[in-house]
């Protein structure tokens, strides 16, 4: 035997001491790798059995890293063993009492199933800093850190940081003058709030934002849920058409998380705070509104009744402002029968606050019931179920609607409408609701919404909600869908009279398990949202018409999202899965990226994994676990991991996942899957087609010949190709050929006169600029609002026009879509 070959013998049979740096490492993360180790499973002898693993030294686990807000909602659990014994300690405290024992219960916690662990954890040591000379000196191997630890600023030279190039230098007027600090006012959030007198607008908005102390658990909520949460939310509601306001009160059950908390904190804009009381005692409480910010609105802060108590009720009196952001109020004239108003409300967002004080985070969910008052003539609806039938009220003139939701819901769910809404039922538990001029319509269009239901139980579990309601909105609602538990919002874009466009439903229906059921804990996480939602309704699809419908559905969606990143920037941080929301706006970030770029990564999985067999019993697991919680990405993350340990080799792929690629990387995803094309190849010869003819020979085409032995579908994606195409986009000539040949402007189908417009407006047809206007302006969903005005601006002819057409139509508009429009088109102020 060699000496080489002796070497290698003695490093496979000796126990070899390994050193990993834990510093700001996820523990959950490092524990898979040191476990790798201790087992011994790196040691080509491993053996199950065989007791072959070495000693691991783990430095530095005072400094681990928990992702997402687990310091706060991290809870571990202690028995004494005798009665009365139990204890749950939040992981901060744990960590402060003992640092090392985080990490240690997670390598314990990787090794569950190991019947040897408690033995094999004698070959750790952890040590909270640096460790022992006489443990240092046995160590022979280091491991490499999980994630890279980054350089902090004050770690470098003061020559380097001095001397590194600048980007731009501060002008003289945005340094603060030497002032003598006053004392802060009652009610104030600092006394540096009063020195930003020399900032600009857009740096003051900043360092208010700062000083004002948003969540650390949500960069878009003041709520702090980890000291006093909202368990339950009780609503009285009266509407006033002629002030455009709601005016009433709200009772919170409020549960304080420690006995030292002194009040419960939420979020309000706009919003008219008239008196805040104890409900038990009827006493009036004091609290604190303090100065709105931009988007965000104000810190409401409620003192809370002084008791060992740790449920208290409050009631808060408001009234809303008209210019609320969560509202639209539509006259008469804006609705189908021009004979009653409408309002309607869309909380997502972070619209909530506009309608009523609430802890507007995701990451709260509580029941509520409402009484909700209105004319006589009009019906009021909510997502949630009918408690009871409507009365009249006062002189008669009025109603009063009751509603009850007890499944808990974020409050970017709360939502209602009232308008002269009639209903059709669909099945035992669905039906529809709209205007009486479209409600049969509705009802044709949405005929397989019961069916769709089935499917999503039998792939994601049983539905809690009860019943499954739609509500056909007038066209100014700027979504598909609005996924709102027990009745969902819908645009009447989708009546295109053959159910072409119903697949919108199948992804309203999804939400009903993903994003309802088990929530994003923040929009910075919207992707778990939006992603898992696609990702559902194209299975539904797939089981009701067919695998190569929901593989050409996937093809769609992925020209969209390569659109989508290209006007955005392949290194826009908003491109990204996982978000940094620290100031941003979530309306701002909000894209078809978490949708496509998320069912992409799902769908990735899925075929890595070993399809749906192997999937699909992870999905239902993982929608099990979290149902009616609310989720970060690394719950998920860690949840698929888990669920695949020890199964090979799902376990062995995940391990070498590029998780960073896929989840913190702008641009398009690291991989495409390779996708079942057969529907999209006919869509592909006829583009060819009409980009390879010479328009001095004959035209070939013909509307029988063409266009009616495809399917609706599949006339969206033909022109979809055509839009996208830059290296052979069609010509002006060609353009009006089409017209003449397919008379593409007789189509009501609103998915194809989309991207038919889009494809005049590229070609730069005159005439079409009208139709395209028209379009834009006579619906809102922004799916096709927005992009029809983004290319408007790009056309010298049409920028005027557009820019005009909008400031017409903007008081129509809903909040978001008057809101990311404006953007679009360069009007924006600062």
């Amino acid at each position: 035997m060699s000496s080489f070959q002796r070497v290698q013998q003695w490093m496979t049979l000796a126990r070899t001491w390994h050193l990993y740096d834990a510093k700001w490492q996820n523990p959950f993360e490092s524990a898979l790798v040191v476990k790798q180790r201790l087992c011994g499973l790196h040691k080509p002898i491993y053996h199950p059995l065989s007791d072959c693993g070495d000693h691991v030294v783990v430095i530095n686990c005072r400094e681990v890293a928990l992702p997402g807000d687990e310091w706060r909602r991290r809870v571990y659990f202690h028995h004494t063993g005798y009665p009365g014994g139990a204890s749950w300690t939040p992981a901060w405290e744990l960590q402060e009492k003992n640092p090392t024992m985080i990490m240690w219960k997670a390598v314990y916690n990787s090794m569950r199933g190991n019947l040897k662990r408690r033995y094999t954890m004698c070959r750790l040591h952890l040590f909270a800093d640096e460790a022992t000379e006489d443990i240092l000196c046995k160590v022979t191997s280091q491991i490499r850190p999980v994630r890279p630890v980054p350089q902090r600023l004050d770690f470098y030279p003061e020559d380097f940081v001095t001397s590194f190039p600048k980007l731009m230098d501060w002008p003289k007027d945005y340094i603060l003058h030497s002032q003598k600090e006053q004392p802060a006012a009652k009610g104030s959030e600092s006394s540096y709030v009063s020195k930003l007198l020399f900032i600009s607008s857009a740096v003051k908005f900043i360092l208010i934002m700062v000083l004002k102390g948003l969540s650390p658990g949500d960069p878009n909520s003041y709520s702090r849920p980890e000291d006093a949460v909202v368990c339950n939310l009780e609503l009285r509601m009266d509407i006033n058409f002629e002030n455009k306001t709601l005016s009433g009160s709200t009772v919170y059950d409020v549960k304080k998380k420690r006995q030292d908390v002194k009040s419960v904190i939420m979020d309000s804009k706009g919003i008219t705070i008239k008196a805040v009381k104890d409900v038990n005692t009827g006493k009036l409480l004091e609290y604190s509104l303090s100065e709105p910010v931009p988007v965000f609105g104000s810190k409401l802060e409620v003192f809370l009744p002084q008791s060992d108590d740790l449920r208290h009720s409050v009631e808060v009196e408001f009234e809303t402002s008209p210019e609320a952001t969560g509202l639209q109020w539509l006259s008469p004239e804006q609705t189908c029968g021009r004979k009653h108003p409408i309002v309607l409300s869309h909380c997502e967002a972070i619209h909530c606050r506009s309608l009523i004080p609430c802890q507007d985070t995701p990451s709260v969910k509580a029941p509520f019931s409402a009484k909700v008052t209105a004319p006589q003539e009009l019906t009021v609806l909510m997502g949630a179920h009918e408690d009871g039938k409507p009365t009249p009220v006062g002189d008669g003139k009025r109603m009063l609607f009751s509603y009850k939701q007890p499944v808990p819901i974020p409050v970017y769910l709360l939502a209602f409408a009232a308008g002269k809404f009639v209903k059709r039922e669909l099945g035992p538990r669905s039906f529809v609701w709209s205007e009486e001029e479209i409600v049969e319509s509705a009802a044709y269009e949405f005929a397989e919404t019961e069916v769709m239901l089935q499917t999503a139980e039998e792939i994601c579990g049983p539905y809690v909600w009860g019943v499954y309601g739609l509500l056909v909105l007038p066209p100014s609602f700027p979504y598909g869908g609005m996924e709102n538990p027990c009745l969902t919002f819908v645009t009447p874009t989708l009546l295109a009279g053959d159910r072409s466009l119903a697949d919108v439903v199948a992804h309203e229906v999804s939400h009903s398990w993903t994003g309802n059921l088990v929530t994003n804990c923040s929009f910075e996480h919207f992707w778990l949202n939006e992603g898992f939602t696609v990702f559902v309704e194209r299975k539904i699809c797939g089981r009701m018409r067919g695998e190569a419908h929901r593989h050409f559905s996937a093809i769609g969606g992925i020209k969209e999202l390569a659109e989508t990143i290209h006007i955005r920037g392949e290194s826009n941080p908003l491109t990204q899965l996982v978000l940094d929301l620290r100031g941003v706006d979530p309306d701002d970030s909000f894209s078809v990226v978490p949708y496509e770029k998320g069912h992409t990564f799902l769908f990735y999985l899925e075929t890595l994994l070993g399809g749906a067999d192997v999937f699909d019993p992870f999905l239902r697991f993982y929608l099990d676990k979290y149902k009616f919680k609310s989720v970060s990405t690394d719950d998920f993350v860690s949840t698929l991991k888990s669920y695949f340990a020890g199964k090979k080799p799902q376990e062995d792929l995940l391990a070498k996942l590029d998780w960073a690629a896929w989840l913190n990387t702008p641009g398009m995803p690291p991989v495409i899957p390779k996708y079942d094309t057969s529907l999209a190849d006919a869509c592909s010869d006829l583009r060819k087609r009409w980009q390879c003819w010479d328009v001095q020979t004959e035209c070939p085409f013909t509307i029988d010949g063409d266009l009616k032995q495809l399917s609706s579908n599949q006339v969206i994606e033909f022109l979809a190709q055509l839009v996208a195409e830059t290296e052979s986009p069609l010509s002006l000539e060609k353009v009006k050929k089409m017209q003449e040949k397919y008379d593409m402007n007789s189509y009501t189908n609103s998915e194809i006169k989309f991207r038919w417009l889009r494809l005049c407006i590229k070609a730069r047809w005159e005439e079409q600029i009208e139709k395209a206007l028209e379009f834009a302006t006579s619906q809102g969903r922004m799916k096709f609002v927005r992009p029809i005005f983004r290319d408007l601006r790009k056309w010298d002819k049409a920028r005027d026009r557009a820019i005009a057409a909008y400031e017409k139509q903007r008081s129509s508009m809903m909040y978001v879509t008057a809101h990311m429009v404006a953007s679009d088109l360069g009007l924006t102020k600062e």
